[in-house]
């Protein structure tokens, strides 16, 4: 068993995924009941477009492994392919309310985004903002993106400026301060929140 593992992971590794399919499917056959097994399995199928088996699988592994990210984010872009927008949502509001996933909140963000969805964006930078309590700058730069998105270029410089307070002297903070002609100093910055 553990070779037939083998080599499917390293089908899975390496993109060969219509490979790992029949691999995992073997292995499942005869074991059932791994999730790291159905998750691969299911992330495979969705590769190869089967994306009604895959969802099943990875839904399986989630439900054993609720508190992984990894699992969730693929349990999110199979929603995302097969266009359920409100399990996609579910999935990854509840995450980041119930788990204080701020992982799933920025990964929603950008879902909002990919769906020309505004309100579900901004709801999902809004909740990384709360979470990050001032602690983090990667939820305001996601906020610049949202707004940049929606065209609001007001909020984007106050979203900016309230980066730049916590993280001065972020690569990515100073490269996005540059790109909208602020002066880097402490003036620029603005009190972290809502």
């Amino acid at each position: 068993m553990t070779v037939a593992k083998k080599e499917a992971d390293r089908a899975y590794e390496f993109g060969q995924y219509d490979k790992a399919v029949l691999g995992y499917a073997e292995i499942l056959e005869r074991a059932p009941g791994d999730w790291e097994v159905e998750y691969r399995y299911g992330v495979s199928l969705a590769e190869i477009g089967n994306l009604a088996e895959a969802r099943t699988h990875v839904e399986t592994a989630y439900a054993a492994n609720p508190a992984n990210q990894e699992v969730a984010a693929a349990l999110a872009h199979v929603y995302f392919k097969l266009n359920d927008k409100q399990k996609l949502v579910q999935l990854l509001q509840q995450r980041g309310g119930n788990l204080n996933s701020l992982d799933s909140y920025m990964l929603l963000a950008d879902y909002g985004i990919k769906m020309n969805d505004p309100d579900i964006a901004t709801m999902a930078v809004n909740g990384a903002i709360l979470l990050a309590d001032g602690n983090n700058f990667l939820p305001y730069l996601k906020a610049v993106e949202v707004a940049e998105d929606i065209g609001d270029s007001k909020l984007a410089t106050r979203r900016l400026r309230q980066a730049y307070t916590i993280a001065p002297n972020a690569g990515l903070v100073r490269a996005k301060v540059a790109e909208y002609g602020l002066a880097l100093e402490p003036t620029t910055g603005l009190p972290p929140g809502q």
